[in-house]
């Protein structure tokens, strides 16, 4: 392997999204305040239209990552999203739902007729930044929030313990299985086996050398996890304990604040 396939790997590691350990403002709140901050920052990205204002919930979520020393894997994060942020600024550019100015360009194609007119591309460039917000959000979300510190949170908000397990178990399969995908493209990629190589309909045949492996690896983690949760008595007492709760602070009533004077503000943007 060249020196450049050993860089090329690093870069893909590098844009797996998974929890990165910090001890940062944003890493030490309590976990619902953030799953609150996701909520309400997703909640007003889908209420508005506006570029500007959906620009400048982004430029919220990118001072947050900032803040919690995430800039550069939270940047790298976002290229994960760049596939279907084409596809929305492509498809809400030639078929608008707000449509106003001169029109650009405009074809026949069959039942469709595309156009190009200036509310369309500032309606499409809305839709790109708001879900470059909502994915943002969510990779922050992910990458300052551990499993233990979620299910933790869940528990003491007094949910039923099954579903305080099912919601902290998807957040760390993202990382794991994340994880096993990439383990198994580096072993067929050792076995001359390249996917970096031609488009995704071409590769389609390849594809199987990893939908195989990955549903061999799944299969045997969710026997690994089932035999961990009897072996450790889950579900044996109707009210389980946590042995330490998380509690909210004072940091956790300042992003709160800062939130709803944020959102606010934003509100009263001139469209």
């Amino acid at each position: 392997m060249t020196a450049g396939d050993g860089r090329s790997r690093r870069r893909r590691a590098h844009r797996a999204v998974g929890y990165v350990s910090r001890d940062s403002f944003l890493h030490l709140l309590d976990p619902r305040t953030k799953l609150l901050t996701l909520i309400v920052i997703s909640i007003a990205a889908f209420a508005t239209t506006s570029p500007v204002r959906t620009a400048l919930l982004f430029a919220f979520v990118a001072g947050l990552a900032v803040v919690a020393g995430l800039g550069r894997q939270f940047s790298r994060s976002l290229l994960l999203l760049l596939p279907l942020l084409i596809f929305i600024l492509v498809i809400d550019g030639l078929f608008p739902r707000e449509a106003w100015g001169p029109v650009y360009f405009s074809a026949q194609i069959g039942p469709f007729t595309p156009e190009v007119t200036p509310g369309g591309l500032l309606f499409a460039a809305a839709m790109g930044i708001r879900v470059i917000v909502i994915g943002g959000i969510s990779f922050l979300f992910v990458m300052t929030t551990s499993y233990t510190d979620l299910v933790a949170s869940l528990r003491t908000s007094r949910l039923p313990p099954v579903i305080a397990f099912s919601l902290g178990y998807a957040l760390k399969s993202m990382t794991a299985l994340t994880e096993d995908l990439r383990n198994i493209m580096d072993a067929q990629r050792s076995r001359a086996l390249e996917f970096d190589r031609g488009t995704l309909i071409k590769n389609r045949r390849k594809l199987m050398a990893l939908g195989i492996p990955m549903t061999v690896s799944v299969l045997n983690r969710a026997r690994y996890v089932t035999e961990a949760m009897q072996s450790r008595g889950f579900a044996s007492t109707p009210k389980p304990t946590c042995y330490r709760p998380p509690h909210p602070g004072k940091c956790d009533v300042l992003l709160l604040v800062v939130l709803v004077v944020s959102i606010l503000g934003i509100a009263m943007v001139p469209v």
